[in-house]
């Protein structure tokens, strides 16, 4: 399991429709905005690869200026293998 929190930065007058987008994809949760068009979001995804491929997309919304991330944390199961919706259910 992957969880991350990131600011994605918009041009202001466009946050909202990134915002939009953003809140459209499956594992990522908005939690708020500013006036200057900085946006506090988190990813969650069952690997590290599904995280990186989700905030790599982030850069390609059209006007996002920036994609920072802030926090990142990775857990693996028991065994010392990737977490995966399969094993969560075993």
């Amino acid at each position: 399991m992957s969880i991350s929190s990131l600011v994605v930065h918009a041009q202001p007058e466009t946050a909202p429709q990134v915002v939009a987008v953003l809140a459209a994809q499956t594992g990522v949760e908005v939690h708020g905005t500013s006036e200057d068009g900085q946006i506090v979001v988190t990813v969650d995804q069952p690997d590290d690869g599904a995280a990186v491929e989700t905030i790599e997309g982030f850069r390609n919304i059209q006007n996002v200026l920036s994609v920072s991330l802030v926090y990142s944390h990775f857990e693996e199961n028991a065994a010392g293998e990737e977490q995966t919706d399969e094993s969560i259910k075993a």
